[in-house]
């Protein structure tokens, strides 16, 4: 295993795996993966963010090098993170998320004082992901897991994904992630949006950090209205025909848009706060 994979242990025993780059009195930035990936995905971009940012790369509980959780939802995946900035006493970082990792964010935002969030294509309003949970729930309950939860992301990544991409990507999904993926998306199968909401809002309210909500389609009529309901200052989005992994798309249009929101986002006097619940 790499010299510079640090593990943190938490309260309750959760050990997190990280890398840290950068110079150590930059501002710290948080890169958070998607569901069954690990802080790998992030590497083509570590050398750009590393020169002025402090680049903290978080492997999520149950994944990469980071120990499993006994159960799986936002909450649990979302408290030892808040410990984690704590514990590493990063002070007022930027963070961004993709997928998972962008609700992560988003929710984390809600707990310690961050300086920007940026969620990369994770819309809050998940009416459309309980669809999709329900009509693949059989295939990745039974023997099938693997294949269905790959034929589900390769879907999402749409015609612009690479064949190299698509093959890293696709090492992922193995069926030692089966706890994880069926932790966080079967018990949706019973929920609305409604319900899911009502669940995240009072989290969704705390987060007041400049945001950024990048999308690769539309995420439905109204839906800036409807973040602003929690999220007032929030921005959306929309690069079309990149797919799900639109900053692993087009990589350089991406840490534009980074540099140009911290930048921003640096320059607002009230800093971003939470209060840690």
């Amino acid at each position: 295993m790499p010299r510079d994979l640090h593990h943190i242990k938490l309260s309750g025993g959760t050990s997190v795996a990280y890398r840290d780059e950068g110079p150590r009195s930059a501002t710290p930035l948080v890169l958070i993966h998607g569901i069954t990936e690990d802080h790998r995905v992030w590497d083509e971009f570590v050398p750009d963010l590393s020169r002025d940012a402090r680049v903290i790369r978080v492997d999520l509980p149950g994944h990469g090098a980071s120990s499993p959780l006994p159960t799986y939802n936002a909450q649990t995946l979302v408290t030892p993170l808040a410990e984690f900035v704590q514990k590493l006493e990063l002070d007022r970082p930027h963070v961004i998320g993709h997928s998972l990792g962008g609700l992560m964010a988003t929710l984390l935002g809600g707990l310690v004082p961050v300086r920007s969030i940026i969620n990369v294509d994770q819309s809050l309003r998940l009416g459309p992901f309980i669809e999709l949970v329900r009509s693949i729930a059989p295939q990745l309950a039974g023997p099938d897991f693997v294949e269905a939860l790959t034929d589900e992301m390769d879907q999402l990544g749409g015609p612009a994904m690479t064949v190299e991409l698509r093959r890293e990507l696709q090492k992922y999904r193995i069926e030692a992630m089966r706890p994880v993926v069926l932790g966080l998306w079967l018990p949706l199968v019973s929920e609305t949006e409604e319900s899911l909401t009502e669940t995240l809002a009072p989290m969704l309210r705390q987060v007041t950090a400049p945001y950024l909500s990048l999308h690769a389609d539309d995420p439905g009529v109204g839906y800036e209205g409807w973040l602003r309901m929690f999220i007032p200052g929030g921005q959306i989005e929309v690069w079309p025909g990149l797919g799900h992994w639109l900053q692993r798309i087009h990589p350089a249009r991406f840490l534009a848009r980074v540099h140009a929101f911290h930048k921003s986002a640096d320059m607002v006097s009230v800093p971003g706060s939470g209060a840690l619940h």
